[in-house]
């Protein structure tokens, strides 16, 4: 990327005013804050950080090896990671805290032979497919769950679930399951918690809340809702990002810094105080329209719903996209960070 200069700016106090407000919503609900893929684009050290300082009492790491990246950083935040091989790091995970999802007996045996205690979250599958115990197979599933922790070598925790937010009826019907499961899991010893929604359930569908929900990328600024804005449900956007002015009509960022490239003649930059098309994306610049700015003026390529540039959902909006592609994909030469 050369010298150039692309920047995010990261607003922590705005994530955490998002998390307390989205709390606020829930509750009793209790939030768990995803930060998987680098805290979508964020921060992960950073954004954990911020999380408990919000007073999230659980963050979703998706893996094991993020679980350890914060365990050396010294986050000591509870944390749970529900992505496995055969070949993951139980052993590592356990000494360190992190609780893990279990979908199949074979999962669970693993689990249980590592050294240590594992604080297990046993997953049903209630129609997506992935990563769950069938339905058929549960009541096997939880009575040999419940054996390995009667014999002290797990304990199961929770039972949990992914919707797949396609609709309110499938979530229902998710849901429904998911309530089936649950009686037998309780007829057979479990007496945790339960948890099934992330962001699109826990905002639209209040049955599914249960003990805890799974708040990603809407606390980073997205709507779970289609039609609705961020601004519109109280969340802010905590991400900012800049380019700088090459040269007339040439900006310093392009598809290799992850700007999307369909944005060419659609999208529009803030220079000044004054908005620019978007003519051509390139590999490491842009060409925008010209006008009275100099080499070395400062671009914003989107921000919050208070300045004049397109936020990054409005711009996510214009390529049929989600904010996670846009957020995960950016490389900048420089993060900056305010609380």
């Amino acid at each position: 990327m050369g010298s150039l200069t692309v920047t995010k700016h990261i607003d922590l106090g705005a994530y955490r005013d998002n998390l307390k407000h989205i709390g606020s919503q829930m509750s009793p609900a209790k939030i768990m804050a995803v930060i998987k893929a680098d805290a979508y684009g964020h921060g992960l050290i950073e954004v954990a950080k911020a999380a408990t300082e919000a007073g999230i009492e659980f963050l979703g790491v998706l893996d094991i090896e993020t679980g350890l990246s914060l365990r050396k950083a010294g986050v000591e935040t509870p944390a749970f990671a529900w992505l496995h091989s055969p070949n993951s790091d139980f052993a590592s995970a356990i000494l360190a805290g992190i609780e893990l999802s279990a979908g199949s007996i074979s999962e669970l045996e693993l689990i249980a032979k590592a050294p240590g205690r594992a604080q297990v979250h046993l997953k049903i599958d209630t129609g997506l497919s992935r990563n769950g115990c069938r339905p058929e197979l549960w009541e096997q599933f939880v009575t040999r769950a419940i054996e390995l922790q009667r014999g002290g070598e797990i304990d199961v925790v929770a039972v949990w679930s992914h919707l797949s937010g396609t609709s309110t009826a499938d979530d229902q019907k998710a849901i429904d399951l998911f309530e089936v499961a649950l009686k037998q899991a309780s007829k057979l010893g479990f007496s945790g918690y339960r948890h099934i929604a992330s962001s699109p359930a826990a905002f639209a569908l209040e049955t599914s809340r249960y003990d805890l929900v799974r708040i990603g990328v809407s606390a980073f600024g997205t709507s779970p809702i289609a039609g609705r804005k961020a601004s519109e449900l109280g969340l802010k956007t905590p991400m900012k990002l800049t380019a700088e002015v090459i040269s007339d009509g040439v900006i310093s960022i392009g598809f290799l810094h992850g700007y999307l490239s369909q944005l060419t003649g659609q999208a529009e930059v803030e220079i000044g105080g004054k908005l620019y098309k978007i003519l051509k994306v390139g590999p490491l610049a842009s060409t925008v329209e010209s006008g009275d700015y100099e080499p070395g003026d400062s671009v914003l390529v989107f921000g919050s719903e208070i300045e004049m540039a397109p936020t990054a959902e409005e711009l996510c909006e214009l390529v049929g996209t989600v904010t996670d592609e846009l957020f995960t994909g950016l490389k900048s030469n420089l993060t900056t960070y305010s609380n």
